[in-house]
Formats: C-alpha cells, structure tokens, sequence
C-alpha cells in the first residue's frame, strides 16, 4: 500500500466530517488534527482523521447529555413550583444546604 492510499485531502476529511473545509483547517491550525503538507497542499492520515472524528462523536455526544441533563431539571423545577404553589431559587437554597452543613 503506498502511503499516498493512506492520506486524504482537506476536501475528503470536510465530507466525511460532515463539515466546512474551513474547519477543518481551523483543527489543523489549531493542532487538533495532524496534518502533512506535500507540496502545496495538505493532506490528513485516514487513521487520525478517523480517530479525530471519533474523539469528536464522543465530546458532541457529552453536550448532548449535558443539554438533556438542563431541560429535565428545568421541567422538574416547573412541575415543583407548579405543585408546591411556591417560588424558589434552586441555587439560593442549595447554598444555604452548604451553609447548614458546614456548621
């Protein structure tokens, strides 16, 4: 296998990353992916690019997580409120639960 078989261009990496050329040469300048240069021209290792986008999957995944996390909280607070009749601020009693138990 010839190392050329090995490399694909910023434009093939774009595609299979279902991104903008631009950024992936942002991650590139950003030394996030490893490129070569051959000629005038970068290239990428299927095998980094393959791991980069997969690294990547993971740490979309993770905000997604963190969303969802958020919106379920928020929904509980609402059902709280909606059933207690009160007003509260999650943030403000959490402190107070530190306060009490720090003494």
């Amino acid at each position: 296998m010839q190392v050329t078989e090995e490399l694909v261009t910023i434009r093939e990496a774009a595609h299979r990353g279902g991104r903008n050329m631009e950024t992936v040469r942002r991650w590139i300048w950003a030394g996030k992916l490893p490129a070569q240069k051959l000629g005038n021209q970068l290239f990428i290792n299927r095998s980094d690019l393959g791991a980069f986008l997969s690294q990547l999957s993971v740490n979309k995944r993770g905000s997604q997580d963190k969303l969802e996390f958020i919106e379920r909280a928020v929904a509980l607070q609402k059902r709280i409120r909606t059933r207690t009749e009160t007003e509260f601020d999650i943030s403000a009693l959490v402190e107070e639960s530190r306060r009490r138990h720090s003494l």
